[in-house]
C-alpha cells in the first residue's frame, strides 16, 4: 500500500550549486557568508572583503537575483565566475554558489554549516506592503541568523 502522507524520497542526489572555489576553501578556520545581488553596489563586495580580512576568514558567497521569498531566484554563471575572480584577486579563500529556489534558506544554511562569523548581504529598498505580500530574503535572514548580519545598500 502506498503511503501518501510521508515525505517523498529523492531518487537522485540534489545537484551542487557551487560554481567555483579556491583550492584551500575546505581548510578555512573562519567564514564570512556573502549574499550578493548582481545589481548591488560595489560597496557590498568591498564590505565583505574587509570583513573577511578582519576575521582572517574565507568567503562563502551566494549570488541571487531576486529578493522575494515567493519567486524562484536564478543567477547567471557569468555573475558567479566574475565574483569568484574578484575574490581571488583580493587574495581570499572562497566558494561561489548559484542561488537555489530559496535564497534565504541557502544563506542561512551556509552560515550554519560553516559557523559563520558574519553574513554580509545586499539589499534594496522595498515598501512595507511589498514586503508583506511577497516576503523578503533579507528580512528572513535577519530574523533567523545565529550570527551578525550586515546589510549594505
Amino acid at each position: 500500500m502506498t503511503d501518501l502522507y510521508s515525505t517523498p524520497q529523492r531518487r537522485f542526489p540534489a545537484p551542487s550549486l557551487q560554481v567555483t572555489a579556491s583550492p584551500g576553501i575546505d581548510s578555512a578556520s573562519a567564514t564570512v557568508v556573502l549574499a550578493l545581488r548582481p545589481d548591488a553596489s560595489d560597496e557590498v563586495l568591498e564590505q565583505a572583503i574587509a570583513a573577511a580580512r578582519r576575521e582572517n576568514a574565507a568567503v562563502q558567497a551566494v549570488v541571487f537575483a531576486t529578493d522575494t521569498t515567493t519567486a524562484p531566484s536564478t543567477s547567471s554563471l557569468s555573475e558567479c565566475t566574475k565574483l569568484g575572480a574578484a575574490l581571488a584577486e583580493a587574495g581570499l579563500e572562497y566558494a561561489v554558489h548559484r542561488s537555489g529556489p530559496d535564497p534565504a534558506e541557502q544563506i542561512l544554511g551556509l552560515a550554519e554549516d560553516h559557523d559563520a562569523a558574519l553574513i554580509v548581504m545586499s539589499t534594496k529598498r522595498r515598501s512595507p506592503v511589498i514586503k508583506l505580500l511577497l516576503g523578503s530574503s533579507a528580512q528572513q535572514v535577519i530574523l533567523e541568523a545565529e550570527c551578525p548580519v550586515l546589510l549594505v545598500k
